[in-house]
């Protein structure tokens, strides 16, 4: 009995450590609440465990397997928007629940992708963020004249951003520098290449550190009933675009 008792113990803890290992994942990579709550129940369920309870936020993670386990808790510290590995979760916990992983497939195959799937390299991220300014310039009707403006301004805002971020743990910081940076090379190019729309050339350039997917998530919440994840995320995006604003209005204002 007792060797029958420690197997399932050994099973439920395999099983705790793919749903935590996989919610992990999902957060840190820039996923709603939503979605998360409902991977950690869907794996659960497969098992047998119907009444398993989640409760996540953009920082913690809370599940309990059944009445009778003890609850797993999991603090989130870093945050990113990765869709890449978003997508590589929900495709492993798909094949979990058809039965064509076991779990310590499972959890090699998170392992593997929380380790090896990494983010893309700032050069990519500068070259993005450019050609996102610009694709909003021509959404805005802009001048031929502000291209090579907005394609350095948008690089060089995303670019610093980044940089500020890989350094220091903080909201509001990164995103008023690069705001900052965007209005200083917005109000230059202005002036060298005069006889373009400067408010145009602000908006577009700003455009790759707004931070339109926590929006996006936090919108996504709410209609899916995940107040805490809703105020959180739209506190958060809040701050990010404060932020932008004021480094932005920082150079306007002496300009």
């Amino acid at each position: 009995m007792t060797e029958e008792k420690l197997h399932i113990d050994d099973h439920e803890e395999q099983i705790k450590d793919v749903v935590m290992l996989a919610a992990r994942i999902l957060l840190e990579a820039g996923a709603e609440g939503t979605r998360t709550e409902e991977t950690m129940n869907y794996i659960a369920s497969h098992y047998g465990f119907v009444k398993n309870n989640s409760f996540v936020t953009n920082t913690v993670i809370n599940f309990i397997l059944h009445d009778q386990s003890y609850p797993r808790i999991y603090r989130i510290k870093e945050r990113n928007t990765n869709l890449i590995k978003i997508s590589k979760v929900n495709t492993v916990s798909r094949k979990l629940v058809r039965d064509e992983l076991t779990l310590d497939e499972a959890y090699k195959r998170l392992e593997e992708i929380y380790v090896k799937t990494k983010d893309h390299p700032l050069w990519f991220k500068t070259i993005a963020g450019a050609l996102i300014g610009l694709s909003f310039l021509y959404l805005q009707d802009g001048m031929k004249i502000d291209i090579l403006t907005v394609l350095f301004a948008g690089g060089i805002g995303i670019l610093v951003t980044e940089m500020i971020k890989k350094r220091m743990r903080t909201q509001f910081i990164p995103e008023f520098f690069g705001g900052l940076s965007i209005a200083l090379a917005v109000v230059a190019g202005h002036y060298f290449i005069p006889g373009g729309n400067l408010s145009v050339m602000l908006i577009s350039s700003v455009m790759p550190i707004v931070p339109g997917v926590l929006i996006t998530n936090a919108i996504q919440d709410l209609f899916g009933g995940h107040m805490m994840m809703f105020t959180t995320k739209s506190s958060e995006a809040l701050v990010t675009s404060f932020a932008i604003g004021a480094g932005v209005s920082a150079v306007l204002i002496f300009a």
